[in-house]
C-alpha cells in the first residue's frame, strides 16, 4: 500500500515542471503576439533613427501624424464592418468622391453649415446603399462595395469635369487639415478623441459586444436576440461617416480635390485594420492595434522615403504588409479558433 501511495507522487512530479515550461512559452508566445506591432515599429525608429538625419526631429514626425489622419480616419470606420464579417471596398472611391462633393458643393456657393450636413447625409446614405445591398439583396459585401465605388467613381468624374476644385474651399477646412492646436495638428486630436470615443464604444457597451459576437458567429448571436441585419447596416453607415471626416481632412490639407484622388487609399487602409489584429487584441480588430498599424506603415514608408527610394517602392510595401498582415491575421483565427 504504501508503494502505491508514492506511485502518483512519482508520476505527477514532471508535470508541474512542463506546465510551467509550457505557461512560459504561452507567455512568450503571448507577449509576442500583443506587443510584436509595437517592437517592429521601434525598431524601425531605431533604425531610421540612425540612418537618416531628419527622421526623429519634431517636423517630420507632425508632417506624418497630419498626414495620416486620412487613413486614421478611414481605417476607424473600416472597423465596424470588418468587426461584423463584411468588407467595405468602396472607401478608396467614396472619399475620393466625398473630397470632391465638399469642394463641388463649395464652389457652387453652399455655405459652411448646409456643406457639412449635406456630405454627412450623402455619406450616410452610401452606407445605407451598401449595406441595403448586402443585407436584403443578399450580395456579397466584396461586390456590392466594389460595385457602388465604381460608380462613384464615375459620379467623381462627372461632378468635377476631369477638373481640380480648388476655388472657394471655407477656410474651416484648411484650418483644420493644417494648423496646429499645442504639439499636434488639430486633425490629430480629432483622430484621438475619435479613436477614444470608438475604443469605449467596442469594448465597453453593448453595441460593440453586438458586433463582436456577431462576427463570432453571426447565426448563434440572431438567436441570442442580436438584430444582425440592422447592426451590420449601422456599420456601413457608421464607416462611411468617418470616410466623410477622412474627406474633409483631405480638401483640408489639399486646398483641393482630384478626380484621380482616393483609390491609392484603399490598401493602406486594409492594411493598418488587418495589422490591428495582430497587436493588443491578438485575433480581434480593436482601435488600438489599429493605432498602431497606421505608425507602422506611416513611420515605414517615411522612412523608407527619407532612404531615397523610388516611388514604385510604396506600393510594394503597402501591399507586401498588407499579405503580411492577412496571413497573421489568418493564423491568429485559426488560433483562437482551435483553443475554443
Amino acid at each position: 500500500m504504501a508503494m502505491d501511495q508514492q506511485t502518483p507522487v512519482l508520476e505527477s512530479a514532471p508535470k508541474p515542471r512542463a506546465e510551467s515550461q509550457r505557461g512560459a512559452l504561452g507567455y512568450s508566445l503571448y507577449f509576442v503576439r500583443t506587443f510584436g506591432s509595437v517592437g517592429l515599429l521601434i525598431v524601425l525608429g531605431i533604425v531610421f533613427t540612425f540612418t537618416t538625419s531628419t527622421f526623429l526631429t519634431g517636423g517630420n514626425i507632425k508632417s506624418v501624424l497630419i498626414v495620416q489622419t486620412i487613413v486614421a480616419a478611414m481605417t476607424l470606420g473600416l472597423l465596424f464592418p470588418l468587426i461584423v464579417g463584411e468588407f467595405d471596398l468602396s472607401i478608396g472611391y467614396s472619399v475620393g468622391f466625398l473630397s470632391m462633393f465638399i469642394a463641388w458643393l463649395a464652389q457652387n456657393g453652399l455655405g459652411l453649415f448646409p456643406l457639412l450636413v449635406t456630405t454627412a447625409v450623402v455619406a450616410l446614405f452610401i452606407g445605407l446603399v451598401n449595406g441595403i445591398l448586402v443585407e436584403y439583396f443578399h450580395i456579397s459585401s466584396f461586390i456590392a462595395t466594389l460595385a457602388i465605388g465604381t460608380v462613384l467613381q464615375g459620379i467623381t468624374e462627372g461632378i468635377s469635369g476631369g477638373q481640380v476644385l480648388s476655388q472657394r474651399i471655407p477656410s474651416f477646412f484648411t484650418t483644420l487639415g493644417t494648423s496646429y492646436w499645442g504639439p499636434l495638428g488639430i486633425s490629430v486630436w480629432v483622430i484621438l478623441a475619435l479613436a477614444v470615443v470608438v475604443f469605449y464604444l467596442l469594448e465597453h457597451t453593448p453595441f460593440g459586444r453586438s458586433l463582436y459576437a456577431i462576427g463570432g458567429n453571426e447565426r448563434v448571436a440572431f438567436l441570442a436576440g442580436i438584430r444582425t441585419r440592422r447592426l451590420k447596416i449601422i456599420c456601413f453607415m457608421v464607416g462611411s461617416l468617418f470616410v466623410a471626416i477622412a474627406a474633409a481632412f483631405s480638401v483640408g490639407q489639399n486646398g483641393s480635390a482630384s478626380p484621380t484622388y482616393g483609390p491609392d487609399l484603399l490598401l493602406p487602409t486594409f492594411a493598418a485594420a488587418f495589422l490591428a489584429v495582430t497587436a493588443f487584441r491578438p485575433g480581434y480588430y480593436n482601435v488600438i492595434g489599429a493605432m498602431v498599424g497606421i505608425l507602422l506603415l506611416a513611420f515605414g514608408f517615411n522612412g523608407l522615403t527619407l532612404w531615397n527610394t523610388p516611388s514604385w517602392v510604396q506600393p510594394i510595401f503597402n501591399g507586401g504588409v498588407l499579405v503580411v498582415a492577412v496571413l497573421t491575421a489568418r493564423s491568429e483565427a485559426r488560433r483562437l479558433k482551435v483553443s475554443s
